[in-house]
């Protein structure tokens, strides 16, 4: 019953949008680190919700929950002060029954549970994987010819000859990726895959695979020759590599924009490749790559001139103090983007370092694994809250590069799995976008005040102008950041050749600002992402303020960390007591996080007016309650002048 509980918990995860589908099920499966569970956890919570309208209309038709009210209720509480009163221990039954809260907390609800075990019951090759003579087995079968005779009248009413008519519909690419699931050893090839891939949306795009030649374990040469000594034929163009895997599917690419990115077929099986399985290549989507080359990319050319020169690029005090290149990733898990950093930086003569930042204990799990595999041993992992950190910290005042990628919507992501759940209304996603924005807003400016700052890089793996363009905008209308001397690093810094740039419109209409930025959308053959380079110059007279875009009229609102996205891995809702506690220590951290993000967007305004208070909120008991129309008129009248002189 375990699996079954564990696949429903994420189901109630998924209707409470806490994360993807797959960030959900990986993130589960790290729980037990049992070999293969990520991607039978994903296949199961898969294929449960292909069927779940017409799981829920089974449910409903033989009126299974209203029939049996206590099957699919695991009664915690109840058992659990049973164990007890049976073994004689009356303090710790009284103890249970007081607090059933605290137990129920740890069961799924009844309808996914029901919905999870139907779904093996009606549709499942295997059945339901419990012993014959168990209980809740026994009783459920008693059901199953009502249930196999609504079946069948759903069929005939839907007019489908087979169960896959009554399914909703995967897009083909993902259909056959979850299909190719097997079992045993190849289960944990399998696993490993998925929880790769799920912290980024790492699949193929389109029809090609991008894979990083992680340089920390070989070079791109090497790369190169062991797959030409393997019968792969090189091609130095993508799309003349495309055009001849139609005849001959052994073939690769290098990318015109990211040296140590290949590209390849979309039909390639990863598990099958022995560089893939070593940690020699990894899978990372061409987009997801470029955040850590255009934070480092200028490094790197220095580094090539010294050499070039005969100079030592590491010449000078940082030299002389035994200390290299510092790189800060703030939002560091599943740890693509930190390991990417890492191998740019590493050795010499740049020497870098990498301190790598991630405050949830399940994702930091996953980002030690993904170092370990990645040989980055010149990464410090932090299991820690970015946002905890102090920018004047002398432990980090030699951090000068950092990489910024936040919780977002991932709205660039098109093989989340989400069109499988409901979406939520529209004001409620809208509210949602605005609280990641602020959320976003907050992160981006507390990575800018680090005293040794000189570039740092902001991404998503968003679409939506709020998230990308629209922080950016508000980021740079701060007169604190101007006159710090932060800028936008300009498009001869920023992936010069990439032809798709920021939206002029959501940059106020300046072009200049909008070519600094850089966008990508599945037709690239990438996901979705957004890219922008913040650069220091304190030297250089303050920048102008950046042209007016309309900003969301809303103060800040409650931030939603949500994973699953862009490189993020949700925690699914926690079955045991140390789990309670961490879901306490996260509940703390993102009401400060709130907070912070509040004083971000809103700034410590003066006194409010007392029609600012009515609408705001802010100071709302110095406020006149008792105001009359015509007051209140007179007031907004008032205030709409203060506002137009004040742009004026």
């Amino acid at each position: 019953m375990d699996f079954y509980h564990r696949s429903a918990l994420i189901l109630d995860a998924l209707d409470a949008k806490k994360g993807s589908v797959k960030g959900l099920c990986m993130s589960e499966a790290t729980k037990s680190r049992k070999p293969g569970e990520g991607a039978r956890f994903l296949k199961v919570v898969v294929e449960v919700l292909k069927y779940r309208p017409h799981i829920l209309h089974l449910l409903t038709a033989t009126k299974l929950l209203a029939q049996e009210p206590t099957l699919f209720v695991p009664p915690s509480s109840i058992a659990a002060a049973s164990a007890a009163i049976k073994s004689g221990v009356a303090a710790s039954a009284s103890k249970a029954l007081k607090q059933p809260k605290k137990y129920q907390k740890q069961a799924p609800t009844p309808l996914n549970l029901a919905s999870v075990m139907v779904h093996d019951l009606m549709f499942a090759k295997r059945g339901l994987t419990l012993p014959k003579e168990h209980k809740v087995r026994k009783k459920l079968e008693k059901y199953k010819p009502a249930l196999d005779k609504e079946n069948e009248r759903e069929k005939r009413r839907r007019k489908v000859a087979t169960n896959e008519g009554l399914q909703i519909a995967l897009p083909e690419k993902i259909a056959s990726s979850l299909s190719s699931i097997g079992k045993g050893k190849k289960r944990e090839h399998d696993a490993d895959r998925f929880a790769e891939e799920a912290g980024a949306g790492l699949e193929a795009v389109g029809e090609i695979r991008w894979m990083r030649v992680n340089t920390l374990r070989w070079s791109v040469e090497q790369a190169v020759e062991w797959f030409e000594k393997g019968g792969w034929e090189m091609f130095e163009d993508v799309e003349e590599m495309l055009a001849a895997a139609q005849a001959k599917p052994k073939v690769f690419a290098l990318d015109a924009h990211i040296e140590p990115l290949l590209a390849l077929p979309a039909s390639v099986s990863l598990p099958t490749m022995s560089a893939y399985q070593d940690g020699r290549l990894l899978a990372q989507d061409k987009a997801s790559c470029m955040p850590a080359w255009v934070l480092l990319a200028p490094v790197l050319a220095d580094a090539e001139e010294a050499l070039a020169n005969g100079l030592d690029a590491g010449e000078g005090e940082e030299k002389k103090r035994g200390k290299g290149l510092r790189v800060l990733d703030a939002t560091a898990a599943p740890g693509n983007k930190t390991t990417m950093a890492a191998a740019l930086v590493a050795g010499e003569p740049i020497n870098g370092k990498v301190t790598a930042c991630e405050r949830d204990q399940g994702r930091f799990k996953v980002l030690k694994d993904m170092l370990k595999r990645a040989d980055a041993k010149n990464v410090q992992p932090m299991n820690v809250d970015f946002l905890s950190l102090k920018p004047d910290d002398p432990k980090l005042k030699n951090v000068s590069h950092l990489l910024v990628d936040p919780s977002c919507s991932g709205s660039g992501i098109p093989s989340r799995l989400d069109h499988l759940v409901p979406s939520a209304p529209e004001e409620e996603q809208l509210s949602r976008i605005r609280s990641l924005s602020n959320f976003q807003i907050a992160i981006l400016s507390h990575a800018l005040r680090f005293v040794g700052a000189k570039r740092v890089v902001y991404s998503t793996c968003s679409i939506w102008e709020q998230e990308d363009e629209g922080v950016v905008m508000r980021v740079l209308g701060k007169k604190e950041f101007r006159e710090m001397g932060w800028r936008l690093a300009p498009r001869d810094e920023v992936l010069p050749t990439w032809e798709r740039r920021g939206r002029v419109e959501a940059c106020g209409g300046d072009k200049n600002i909008a070519d600094s930025l850089v966008r990508c959308l599945p037709e690239d053959g990438t996901n979705g992402f957004f890219v922008a380079c913040f650069v220091k110059d304190e030297y250089a007279e303050p920048i102008p303020a950046p042209p007016t875009v309309a900003q969301p009229t809303r103060a800040a609102e409650a931030v939603e960390v949500e994973a699953g996205d862009g490189e993020n891995v949700a925690a699914a809702p926690s079955n045991n007591k140390q789990g309670g506690k961490q879901a306490k220590k996260a509940k703390s951290s993102v009401s400060r996080v709130a907070r912070i993000a509040k004083e971000e967007v809103v700034g410590k305004a003066p006194e409010p007016t007392p029609l600012a208070a009515k609408e705001t909120g802010v100071g709302a008991k110095k406020a006149d309650k008792k105001l009359s129309k015509k007051q209140l008129y007179l007031l907004k009248k008032e205030e709409l002048k203060r506002k137009k002189a004040a742009q004026e």
